[in-house]
């Protein structure tokens, strides 16, 4: 067994922003939710996969449990309002984390930045939101994309560029503003919620911090989710949506999630020196509200603590693993010297594991 490594680099605060508005599931008419039950039946007459491991096998049972649930256990989410726009929660989460954090924002010299809907594209969309935070000039600034998987693949480059001495503390946020993106008629559309989160990294005690991440890619699993004209590349006339324009390669992906979880949590299990046994808190992204349950399961996690925020919150993208963190930060559920670990994927298709010490404020 390797010797455990701490870089005493971790996360100092989380600050999170869930908008005003909550839209539950009577907000969509009964004739929409019986065209969604009409697509699904239609989709079960489709061959079925077949079960080539135990983790496909945990996965197809909890969506077999589900299968008459219209909204697949979403029961509400927060919505932007008409006026509000992704960088107007990018700063409210912000603010949150620095405050929380209790340093000056001029200390700030690299803000990472990923934002599911801009409002323009061609542009450092992360500019905006250092201009209206006030960071400093030298505040190395750029958006980061990789879709749900952001913040685990921020959080790794903001490790190396404070361990390489290029930065002292680091602003790392995510934004998802789907709700201006979905179309109704469609059955993904209840399941995704607006939000934002921020995590301030820097030097933290010695012995804690990150003790070891790994990452995958994946490039033939490019199309599952899209944001795009139906049919066409974006800029074609014609809404734009999100809608999955690779329907069975996403089927494949999920179906597989556990099992190549697994693979990447027992890597930075190893690489760290500690075994499943030794996690005090699992924080997952959330597409499913069983999601924290089964991976738990089948990563062996044994009597981890987990939250789940997808039934309140739905999917929220790359915000979902620091939500979870900071709710159970409030909820008394992470202590200093926990070991967390956390793992999440992203559509294109990347998804990796990262695993800290944690220290408390």
């Amino acid at each position: 067994m390797s010797t455990p490594r701490s870089s005493s680099i971790g996360v100092l605060a989380i600050g999170t922003y869930l908008p005003d508005v909550v839209r539950k599931n009577d907000w969509w008419p009964e004739s929409i939710v019986s065209g969604w039950m009409e697509k699904r039946a239609a989709a079960t007459r489709a061959p079925e996969q077949a079960v080539t491991s135990v983790g496909t096998a945990k996965i197809l049972r909890e969506m077999a449990a589900l299968h008459e649930d219209p909204f697949q256990g979403a029961v509400e989410r927060r919505v932007m309002d008409a006026g509000m726009q992704a960088c107007d929660m990018e700063v409210r989460a912000a603010e949150e984390a620095i405050a929380r954090a209790g340093i000056d924002r001029r200390e700030i010299d690299l803000l990472l930045c990923h934002t599911t809907v801009p409002e323009y594209l061609l542009t450092n969309t992360a500019c905006l939101l250092h201009q209206r935070l006030g960071l400093a000039t030298e505040c190395f600034t750029m958006v980061t994309e990789a879709a749900a998987n952001s913040f685990l693949m921020q959080l790794t480059l903001a490790e190396q560029m404070i361990a390489g001495g290029r930065a002292k503390k680091a602003l790392l946020v995510q934004s998802c503003s789907v709700s201006r993106l979905l179309d109704p008629a469609d059955p993904l559309s209840p399941l995704f919620g607006d939000a934002a989160s921020a995590v301030v990294v820097g030097a933290v005690s010695s012995g804690r911090g990150i003790l070891g991440t790994t990452q995958r890619t994946d490039g033939s699993a490019n199309r599952t989710l899209i944001a795009s004209v139906r049919g066409k590349s974006w800029y074609h006339d014609g809404p734009i949506v999100l809608y999955s324009a690779d329907p069975i390669g996403a089927r494949r992906v999920f179906l597989e999630t556990a099992d190549l979880g697994k693979d990447v949590v027992d890597v930075v299990l190893k690489q760290s020196g500690y075994g499943p046994s030794d996690v005090d808190y699992f924080a997952v992204h959330q597409g499913t509200p069983w999601f924290p349950r089964v991976m738990k399961e089948h990563f062996e996690l044994g009597s981890a603590k987990a939250i789940e925020s997808f039934p309140s919150t739905g999917y929220t993208f790359a915000v979902s693993i620091p939500l979870g963190l900071s709710m159970a930060e409030k909820a008394g559920m992470l202590a200093s010297d926990d070991l967390v670990l956390m793992y999440g994927g992203g559509t294109g298709l990347t998804h990796g594991a990262t695993l800290l010490r944690w220290d408390a404020a």
